[in-house]
């Protein structure tokens, strides 16, 4: 039986060490882009909320007029779908609740900012000027993960 030479048995044996670190490489750089945060995150710059007034709707009832303005960035990876925004707080007998909710659908590239104002009304007037209340922003990515972003503000006197 015929002995390997050195030289051939050095050149395999670098070829497997190459090989490994070539492998390991390899898996270590797809661990380090799978942990990587993926979706979307929505920070948001300002949000503002005004009540407007209260108009006469019927002989004896009222609609109480409202607006909000939000401006939002993705700060994320991914797009993010804005689905409806939420008011909480307290009602005109300090009761806490969720106010109000306004139906919105925005999507929201990487990078990208977004600002819009709805006009809103209740038939009571919950919303008080003066009062803080939190504003709840929900969207979602594009792996379906519903998530929210909250802020407080305190509601101004505007006019409507």
């Amino acid at each position: 039986m015929k002995a390997i030479s050195p030289v051939i048995a050095a050149v395999v044996l670098i070829g497997v060490a190459i090989a490994g670190a070539l492998l390991l490489g390899y898996y270590m750089t797809t661990s380090i882009k799978s942990a990587s945060p993926k979706g979307s995150a929505i920070a948001v710059s300002g949000v503002e909320l005004y009540y407007l007034g209260k108009y006469k709707s019927g002989y004896y009832t009222y609609k109480y007029y409202y607006m909000i303005s939000v401006k939002v960035a993705n700060s994320g990876s991914d797009s993010a779908s804005i689905t409806k925004i939420e008011i909480y707080g307290p009602d005109r007998n300090n009761a806490w609740g969720k106010r109000a909710t306004i139906n919105v659908n925005k999507q929201i590239l990487p990078g990208e900012s977004y600002s819009d104002t709805w006009t809103f009304y209740l038939s009571y007037q919950d919303i008080q000027v003066g009062k803080t209340y939190v504003v709840k922003i929900i969207y979602t990515d594009p792996y379906g993960n519903t998530k929210s972003v909250s802020v407080n503000v305190m509601c101004q006197r505007g006019t409507g």
